[in-house]
């Protein structure tokens, strides 16, 4: 049965947090759809809260169908896939409606009409990462069932929707065209049988654009949400209270490094491609080597390499400031480079300074701050993961 859930993707949602997005149901909603029931559990604590409400579900699982049946007889769930599923006849749109779920966090492959939903739901959508995880899918069936009414959906997603580049433009497109009300970040300990961290998002359907959003965090103990944010962001941006908890901490009005002329490239191959090719290149690993913050490369090493002008890009020289882009074991500490060049891989970035800047520069990444500010910035679940954007705020601590 394990085994089954995970293959699936589903991970039941335990009572503390079926509560959360309870509480978060607007007053005026008379009907409530989940698209990935599972054991009910969002319903019923929805239920709980108010005996009135009118409830409704999908399951594509056959076991887990009969067991939702079983914890909640009132509600009319059917045996049917929740993004495929046609709306129950007694499903009315004339009523104000709350779409709820826990969808599964899987790899699937859409299908045309699938693709339709997504498109129509984001309207504005160009990327085509993201494109295979079914829980955008739901996400966006979810928004355009609730749009009919102007209805409001509350939906967990993974942390990565929040924090992670390549969600962006659907955050973006969440902003643009529905109000996003709430983000409440939820810690990795709240579920059982995952480590995974999820956020729940309140989004009002009956607005087009986002103008100010609450972000949180929940505690799993108290069963309480601290704000962590609240405010106007620019559409896109992350949505995570980490990010905004550790960014009360640093100095608004501070120098960041895009300021002062820096410039940040990460490396051109991968680490398994540099070794086949013979480069002799830079990868996290080897930045354990440093000294006392510095490291002497080898004079010219993979400069005979036919894509000399293309390596020159992701070259490091004496001055150059080395530091890991990604990864889950990496020493998170910069390296100077003290003489010689070599390349470096995709997973190293290389920071130029302007002489002018150097000191400074060298001075933020030397300072007790750039731990606290790292911690709070990079993100990943299995790797940790820190973008050239975002790289490029880091406050000059001084």
């Amino acid at each position: 049965m394990q085994d089954n859930r995970q293959a699936l993707g589903q991970y039941m949602t335990p009572d503390i947090v079926a509560n959360l997005v309870a509480r978060n149901i607007p007053s005026g909603v008379t009907q409530i759809l989940d698209l990935a029931a599972g054991d009910c559990s969002l319903l019923r604590a929805a239920q709980k809260r108010r005996s009135d409400l009118e409830l409704f579900g999908y399951e594509i699982d056959s076991d887990m169908h009969r067991r939702a049946r079983q914890c909640l007889p009132s509600a009319k769930v059917s045996l049917v896939n929740g993004l495929t599923g046609r709306l129950h006849k007694d499903f009315d749109t004339q009523n104000q409606i709350a779409v709820v779920g826990n969808p599964p966090f899987t790899e699937m492959v859409p299908t045309d009409a699938l693709r339709k939903i997504l498109f129509k739901a984001f309207p504005g959508l160009t990327t085509k990462l993201g494109g295979r995880r079914s829980e955008v899918y739901f996400l966006a069936r979810s928004l355009l069932i609730a749009k009919v009414s102007n209805g409001t959906v509350a939906i967990l997603m993974p942390i990565s929707f929040a924090d992670g580049d390549i969600y962006s433009q659907y955050r973006s497109e969440l902003m643009k065209n529905y109000a996003i009300r709430k983000v409440i970040e939820i810690p990795e300990n709240a579920f059982i049988a995952t480590e995974a961290r999820t956020v729940l998002l309140i989004i009002d359907t009956s607005l087009n654009n986002t103008k100010q959003i609450d972000i949180g965090r929940f505690d799993v103990t108290t069963e309480k949400v601290s704000r962590i944010y609240k405010g106007q962001l620019h559409a896109g941006d992350r949505l995570d209270a980490r990010y905004y908890d550790g960014r009360t901490k640093f100095d608004a009005h501070a120098l960041q490094l895009k300021d002062v002329g820096v410039t940040v490239t990460r490396g051109v191959y991968s680490h398994k491609e540099a070794k086949t090719m013979a480069l002799g290149a830079i990868h996290t690993s080897d930045l354990a080597r440093a000294r006392n913050g510095k490291m002497s490369l080898n004079q010219n090493n993979g400069m005979h390499h036919r894509d000399t002008d293309l390596l020159d890009n992701a070259m490091a020289y004496p001055g150059d400031i080395l530091l890991p882009r990604t990864g889950s074991r990496v020493i998170w500490s910069p390296v100077i480079v003290s003489d010689g060049s070599a390349p470096i891989t995709d997973h190293v970035f290389r920071i130029r300074v302007p002489s002018a800047s150097l000191e400074a520069v060298k001075n933020a990444f030397m300072h007790p701050n750039f731990n606290a500010w790292l911690k709070c910035t990079s993100k990943g679940v299995c790797a940790t993961v820190l973008t050239k954007r975002e790289l490029l705020t880091m406050p000059l601590f001084s």
